[in-house]
């Protein structure tokens, strides 16, 4: 088993934070002798390896270290959207290197595993797999496994992790799928080096995700970022204003502005200054972005990003917080 120590001078070499001993010396407080035995003891395990000779900055060349892609693999899944799941494969390093989006029944629990359980024995062909991670729109009690409330009672309870356990005969971690997609944005995406933002995602319902002070913010019962039932002009909820069936026929600045509406109030609430578009989002185009927070301006100054992972955010996030679960 790994020490906290290795745990965490992991964490920092895979989040790209720390790139060498001298760094994780620094930022775990330890002496350079501790830093460079945690780091060897890394390295023995396979997890992480040396890349070369860094830059120096007036003394010796440091050794820059990575994580090592090839230790393990694992698969990641959005279930936000309305009748299609998106997957990806992730590398021990947070790179994806495969992604599918596949059709499913949400109604039907038994058709949904087979989808995923599936998806995962194809990668598995080809790579070894660790573990697999299920972002899922509703109130997700992570350390319990429990999901108390979704927009699909499907979801609802332990039940997608208990059937994919027995199916895949792996572990299974389920997360609220906008944390899972701020967690993907902060480290890599669209949100890297930001200690502060918020990450709205979009897919058959709405959701926020707040990353505050370098971490996810989850309330006192993991409720923290449900934005849904917010009320925007017109009297109607934020979820209602942007379904599916009530965009057929807006175009993408009716859209930005119904959005300005409702994020606006969040932006005044939390006082952030980075907005990450994350989900259906991408579906808009790139000038999207851009164009709401230019309508945002006039009364709620914001930069507004796309996310860098698209439609496939949630799950690369919930496959990368899985790799740093079950090390």
């Amino acid at each position: 088993l790994m020490t906290k120590l290795e745990k965490n001078a992991f964490t920092l070499i895979r989040r790209k934070l720390a790139a060498s001993r001298a760094d994780i010396a620094r930022m775990l407080a330890v002496s350079r002798p501790t830093a460079s035995t945690v780091v060897q003891s890394l390295i023995d395990s396979g997890l992480v390896i040396e890349c070369g000779k860094g830059k120096s900055n007036g003394g010796t060349s440091p050794i820059v270290l990575a994580a090592n892609n090839d230790y393990m693999y694992v698969v990641g899944v959005d279930l936000g959207y309305s009748d299609s799941l998106s997957a990806v494969l992730l590398d021990n390093s947070g790179e994806i290197i495969a992604e599918e989006q596949l059709l499913f029944s949400p109604a039907d629990i038994n058709d949904l595993t087979g989808k995923i359980a599936g998806l995962a024995g194809k990668w598995s062909e080809s790579v070894p797999i660790a573990g697999t991670a299920i972002a899922i729109p509703g109130i997700v009690d992570e350390k319990n496994m429990l999901v108390s409330e979704s927009i699909n009672p499907v979801y609802c309870g332990n039940t997608v992790q208990y059937m994919l356990e027995k199916n895949l005969k792996m572990p299974v971690h389920i997360g609220n799928r906008s944390r899972m997609a701020a967690i993907s944005e902060a480290f890599c995406g669209a949100g890297d080096r930001e200690n502060d933002f918020a990450l709205i995602s979009l897919g058959v319902s709405i959701g926020a995700a707040f990353w505050c002070n370098g971490a996810i913010f989850n309330g006192k019962n993991s409720a923290a970022g449900e934005i849904r039932n917010m009320y925007v002009s017109g009297g109607i909820t934020f979820e209602n204003a942007l379904a599916v069936q009530n965009l057929k026929n807006c175009s993408i600045r009716e859209i930005a502005g119904i959005c300005a509406g409702g994020l606006g109030q969040l932006v005044d609430i939390m006082d952030i200054e980075l907005l990450i578009l994350s989900g259906r989002f991408a579906d808009f185009g790139s000038d999207f972005a851009p164009m709401l927070e230019k309508i945002m301006s006039e009364k709620h100054p914001v930069t507004v990003r796309p996310a860098r992972y698209g439609r496939f955010s949630a799950a690369r996030g919930a496959a990368f917080r899985m790799g740093e679960i079950i090390i």
